[in-house]
């Protein structure tokens, strides 16, 4: 390591392997949105179909992932560390767990299990504000899809 560096070197001659990681990440992470959510019908410009949100979602972590991986090529950052497997584990459940069941359990269900297993992905999370974050969001998911869109998306299980 030269004299005044500030950080050591990776080994592999990246500028920003982090930020490199996380864009591949969102890319893969996007891309496979794209395709398992392309045989959800898009709908109409006035009645939107249950695929334009996870396209919409997908093409923003495509677009993020493309942003992030760039900064990885040209900027400096800091290098790979530890994975926190935990975190990536849950949130991975979490989000097959939605997709399972928002069609049979609903969106209330789907997101209450969506919100707990990301709760539990991290440690410094209290009932409280995990019950008023979870609040706010059922209320904000009816509020826009099915009050404002409405999106065909069935709200409780026996609805």
């Amino acid at each position: 390591m030269a004299s005044g560096s500030p950080r050591p070197a990776t080994g592999i001659g990246l500028k920003g392997p982090k930020d490199l990681l996380s864009g591949l990440m969102f890319i893969v992470i996007g891309a496979g949105g794209l395709y398992f959510g392309s045989d959800f019908p898009m709908g109409t410009p006035v009645r939107l179909g249950t695929g334009v949100f996870p396209a919409i979602l997908s093409w923003g972590l495509i677009v993020i992932g493309v942003i992030v991986f760039i900064q990885g090529l040209l900027i400096t950052g800091e290098p790979v560390g530890n994975w926190a497997w935990r975190p990536v584990v849950l949130i991975g459940i979490a989000a097959g767990l939605f997709a399972v069941l928002i069609e049979p359990a609903g969106l209330i269900v789907s997101m209450i299990v969506l919100m707990g297993f990301g709760a539990l992905a991290g440690d410094d999370h209290t009932v409280r504000e995990f019950s008023i974050f979870t609040v706010i969001m059922v209320v904000m998911a009816l509020a826009m899809f099915i009050w404002g869109l409405g999106m065909p998306i069935k709200v409780f299980p026996w609805s």
